[in-house]
C-alpha cells in the first residue's frame, strides 16, 4: 500500500482538489495539521484523509517525521498541497512503489513568473494542463518516494532534507522521472510575503544551530540576497567556493556568487569564476549559460561559441543554450542560423511566443538580403 503523506495549515481553499486529484494514487492519505484556524481538518476527513495533529514547533522535519510516523503503507509519497503528480504519470510513480526497496528523488518543477531565477527555464509543453499560465519554472531534485521500515527521518528546521538518513540507512537510490508540479511561488504576492517572512526566520535560526553546515550557509546567501543585502551574501558564498566540497551546494554558491559579481560591475571576476566552475562540473547547465551570457554581452563571440559547443557537449540540447546561440548569431549577422535556432527554441517551448516572433523577423531580413 502506498501512503501520501501532507502536512497542511490553513490549506482549505485548495485541499479538496489536492486529496480528489490524487485519491487513485493511494491506499491512505494521512494529514498532519499544524494548527489550521480554517476548515482544513474538516475538508479532510471529508474527503477521506486520516488526519492527525502535531503542535507547530518552528521546524518542518519535525512536523514530515510525524507524519511518517503516522503512514501505514509499505510505502510513502510526500506531497505537500499546492504540489500534483500529473495523471499521466500515476502508471510509472505506481510500477516504482511495486519494485525493489529504493529511495527515489523526483524532480520538483517550481512554477516560477520570474526568469531572472538563477535557474529559471521555460515551460516545456510537455504538461499542457499543468503548465497553462505558467511561463517558466526550476527544478529541485527531492527524495518524495521511498519504502518504510527503514528509520529514515528529515532534518531541518526548513528546506528539511532526507538525504543523511538515506545515506546513513543505505539504501539504493534512483531518480525517477515524474515531475512534482509546485505552485507555492505563484499564489500571490501575500501568500509569498508570509512564507519569505517565515523561511526567512527559520534560514537564520538553523544555520545558527548549525554554522558548519554548507547547506545551511547556502541556503542563507539566497534568502539575503531575496531580500536585497547581497553585499552581506559574498563573504559567505566565497567562503563556500573557497572549501573542499564538491557538488550542488558549491554549484550553487558559485552562481550565485558570480552573478553577484555582475550586478556589482565586476564581470571579470564573474567570468573566471564561472569558467572554473564548468571546468570542474561542466554538468552544471547554469554556470555555462551564465557564462556564456557574459561573454556575448562584452561582444567575445568566439569564446561564447566555443562555450555554447562545449555546454551542448556536456548537457545536450537544452532550451536556454538555444536561446544564447540565437542571440550570438543575430549578433554576428548569421540569420539564416538564428532563424533555424529561433525555430528549434519555438518548438522546444511552444509557450514562448517571441522565439516564434523571431524567427519570423530572421526570415523576412534573410529574404530581403537574398540569402533565402
Amino acid at each position: 500500500m502506498l501512503s501520501i503523506i501532507t502536512i497542511a495549515r490553513n490549506e482549505a481553499a485548495g485541499l479538496a482538489a489536492f486529496l480528489d486529484h490524487h485519491r487513485p494514487l493511494a491506499g491512505e492519505h494521512v494529514l498532519v495539521d499544524t494548527g489550521s484556524d480554517d476548515d482544513t481538518v474538516t475538508i479532510a476527513r471529508q474527503h477521506g484523509a486520516a488526519v492527525h495533529h502535531f503542535s507547530w514547533c518552528d521546524d518542518f522535519a519535525a512536523a514530515r517525521n510525524h507524519s511518517l510516523e503516522a503512514a501505514g503503507g509499505d510505502w510513502v509519497l510526500c506531497l505537500d498541497v499546492d504540489e500534483f503528480i500529473d495523471p499521466a504519470d500515476f502508471p510509472r510513480l505506481l510500477a516504482a512503489a511495486a519494485g525493489p526497496s529504493l529511495c527515489f528523488m523526483l524532480p520538483q518543477w517550481n512554477y516560477y513568473d520570474d526568469a531572472r531565477h538563477q535557474e529559471w527555464q521555460p515551460v516545456t509543453g510537455r504538461y499542457p494542463q499543468r503548465e497553462k499560465g505558467q511561463s517558466g519554472f526550476f527544478v529541485a531534485e527531492q527524495y518524495r518516494l521511498f519504502p518504510t521500515g527503514h528509520g529514515l527521518r528529515w532534518e531541518g528546521r526548513v528546506h528539511e532534507d532526507l538525504s543523511p538518513s538515506v545515506r546513513a540507512a543505505g539504501l539504493p537510490r534512483s531518480l525517477l522521472e515524474v515531475p512534482i508540479h509546485h505552485y507555492g511561488y505563484v499564489r500571490g504576492a501575500q501568500h509569498n510575503r508570509q512564507r519569505n517572512q517565515l523561511y526567512g526566520q527559520l534560514v537564520r535560526r538553523k544555520a545558527a544551530e548549525n554554522p558548519d553546515d554548507p547547506k545551511g550557509q547556502l541556503e542563507l546567501a539566497t534568502i539575503l540576497v531575496q531580500e536585497g543585502q547581497g553585499r552581506q551574501a559574498i563573504p559567505i558564498l566565497e567562503e563556500l567556493c573557497r572549501g573542499k566540497l564538491q557538488g550542488p551546494v558549491v554549484e550553487r554558491a558559485a552562481t550565485l556568487l558570480a552573478g553577484l559579481f555582475r550586478a556589482d560591475n565586476r564581470p571579470d571576476e564573474a567570468i573566471a569564476l564561472l569558467f572554473q566552475t564548468v571546468t570542474e562540473n561542466p554538468g552544471w547547465l547554469f554556470a555555462w549559460h551564465d557564462l556564456i551570457s557574459l561573454l556575448v554581452d562584452r561582444q567575445h563571440w568566439e569564446q561564447a561559441q566555443a562555450g555554447l559547443n562545449a555546454a551542448a557537449e556536456a548537457c545536450g540540447e537544452h532550451v536556454l543554450l538555444l536561446k544564447l546561440q540565437c542571440q550570438l548569431e543575430i549578433k554576428t549577422r548569421q540569420v539564416v542560423a538564428a532563424m533555424h535556432t529561433a525555430r528549434r527554441v519555438h518548438e522546444l517551448a511552444p509557450g514562448d511566443g517571441e522565439f516564434q516572433r523571431l524567427a519570423r523577423q530572421c526570415e523576412d531580413m534573410a529574404r530581403k538580403a537574398g540569402l533565402l
